[in-house]
């Protein structure tokens, strides 16, 4: 009986750890963080990343179930090795923390090597008109991406404006950075 309630208690945290990671993919109201030393701190929600990595280790868990299970039988075997292969790349979704620092831009991403851009090395930037999406792109094609589930996106317009000065795109948004999320 007990492990009838352990085996529900799972499954039902993996469908409400499965909603939480899709609002956490909703843009993102927060206020971005000011650190030490004057970098401010772009983060994701921390729910939304504890959920996938929760979403992601019960797939491994569903996935060796189908592979253990499913030696004989390919389809069987090919749906828990997919399954498989979308947990490990679910991991690799886990989204990046974006620093902003007087020297440039970081990316802090957890499971690949980190992203610097210093503000003289900036070629390109673009904002989406539809979507909250701001890359910056450095010499050597590094990107910085500021996406939607990254709070604070008119905070990170600023940053860029107070520190690349008139260096800028002729489609930047001026003023009220807000105006792109709207529209």
């Amino acid at each position: 009986m007990i492990w009838r309630v352990i085996h529900w208690s799972i499954n039902s945290l993996f469908w409400v750890a499965l909603a939480l990671f899709i609002a956490s993919m909703v843009s993102n109201r927060r206020s971005a963080t000011v650190r030490a030393r004057g970098t401010v701190e772009f983060a994701p929600r921390w729910f939304g990343v504890w959920a996938l990595m929760y979403v992601a280790i019960r797939m491994c868990f569903i996935a060796w179930g189908y592979l253990r299970h499913g030696l004989t039988e390919p389809l069987t075997f090919a749906t828990g090795a997919l399954l498989g292969l979308t947990s490990v790349g679910l991991l690799f979704m886990l989204p990046g923390t974006v620093l902003v620092s007087d020297s440039g831009l970081e990316e802090v991403i957890w499971l690949w090597r980190n992203k610097r851009i210093r503000w003289e090395e900036i070629v390109e930037i673009n904002t989406e008109r539809k979507g909250s999406a701001v890359t910056v792109i450095g010499a050597g094609k590094t990107k910085v991406i500021h996406s939607s589930r990254l709070p604070d996106r008119a905070r990170f317009l600023l940053e860029i404006k107070r520190h690349c000065g008139d260096n800028l795109p002729a489609d930047f948004p001026n003023g009220n950075a807000n105006k792109n999320i709207a529209s």
